[in-house]
């Protein structure tokens, strides 16, 4: 009876402790624990981004197309005279000048004849003076003066004929320029209907357009024209607006506008495939951002993502999702006409997973300030 009435009261004790153990309050660096734990599962996502401000910048109006450069001047030459080339001076690339000598030919038939013309000449006159000398004393009569006079005229001609006939042995540069093209050897025979060489002015160069009519109001000569090898215009070489035609194309409806490339660079030749700007304006825009900035969805519409400050804590930056309206494009910059303000911050890259509301900061930014 003893042992059982010892063993009901350790039982009794036990449970006594169990029961205490159970109810006992949650102290506070437990509670605490717990709402660390909350905070962490709610903490929002920062996105890294590229912060850019809104600021005006000088914006340029184009007439934009596309053309080849070519020669301001291009000639084919042919020889005046049959002959054999005995002298052939320039070469494929070679830069000449008006009046140095390109090609000789065998001038010897010529030069003999020039001789013998000469010569006539020379007694023709010495004839005519003789027997001006006497028809001035009245000593001979006046068909003989006639007669001498006429031969004086004659042996003039021959000579002329002959001393022309001489010349065009020699085919001479009839402008500056550059030889593009060789078409005979040292040796050949030739005609006058063979061509020699093809001779351009290479400077300027120059390019032809023919725009719409309604593009060319704002055209004139003395405009600027940016030229480029690729639509990117990253490599800009300069020239200008030379003429405006003053008539349209029946046909086309176009008008021819001829643009004069003063100094291009040496890998602008004649054939050079060229994107080009015709500048038409130049004036300030307000509001201007880089292209890459801009967002499009399926609806046709154009947003930007423009930063704010949270409401609750001044040291953290929102985004929302801006409708804007574009205006005029220039290098990769874009105006903005509606939507955004001079001072504004947006983004400018990192924006593909960003909503609104999103939390975005620019770790460049913050970098600069721990420097």
């Amino acid at each position: 009876m003893k042992k059982l009435f010892i063993g009901l009261a350790v039982l009794s004790l036990v449970g006594g402790a169990a029961f205490i153990t159970l109810h006992q309050p949650v102290n506070a660096k437990d509670k605490g624990e717990g709402k660390n734990d909350e905070k962490k599962e709610k903490k929002e996502v920062v996105y890294s981004v590229e912060f850019y401000n809104v600021a005006p910048r000088d914006m340029r109006t184009y007439v934009t197309s596309t053309a080849a450069l070519q020669a301001d001047r291009q000639v084919d030459i042919f020889p005046k005279a049959a002959g054999q080339i005995q002298k052939l001076s320039v070469e494929e690339g070679q830069k000449v000048h008006a009046g140095d000598v390109l090609v000789g030919l065998d001038g010897d038939d010529a030069r003999l004849q020039l001789n013998q013309a000469t010569v006539n000449l020379k007694r023709a006159k010495s004839d005519f003076e003789r027997i001006r000398a006497t028809y001035e004393r009245k000593l001979v009569s006046t068909e003989e003066f006639e007669a001498k006079k006429f031969e004086l005229d004659r042996m003039e001609a021959e000579y002329n004929s002959a001393k022309h006939k001489l010349e065009i042995t020699q085919v001479i540069a009839p402008f500056d320029g550059t030889i593009v093209n060789r078409f005979v050897e040292l040796g050949q025979t030739v005609q006058p209907s063979e061509k020699l060489f093809t001779l351009a002015a290479l400077e300027p160069l120059e390019a032809e357009v023919f725009l719409p009519e309604r593009k060319v109001g704002d055209l004139a000569a003395g405009q600027d024209v940016n030229f480029s090898r690729d639509d990117s215009f990253e490599n800009l070489f300069q020239g200008r607006v030379d003429r405006v035609s003053p008539v349209v194309d029946r046909e086309t409806g176009t008008v021819k506008v001829t643009l004069s490339v003063p100094n291009a660079p040496s890998f602008a030749r004649p054939g050079t495939y060229t994107h080009l700007r015709i500048v038409t304006a130049t004036k300030t825009a307000e509001a201007v951002i880089p292209k890459k900035a801009l967002v499009y969805d399926s609806r046709q519409l154009t947003y930007v993502f423009l930063t704010y400050l949270d409401e609750e804590n001044a040291a953290q930056t929102r985004v929302k999702k801006i409708v804007v309206k574009t205006g005029i494009e220039e290098d990769g910059m874009v105006e903005i006409i509606d939507g955004l303000n001079v001072g504004d911050q947006i983004v400018l890259t990192g924006k593909d997973s960003l909503k609104d509301g999103l939390l975005v900061r620019d770790p460049s930014l913050n970098a600069n300030a721990s420097n």
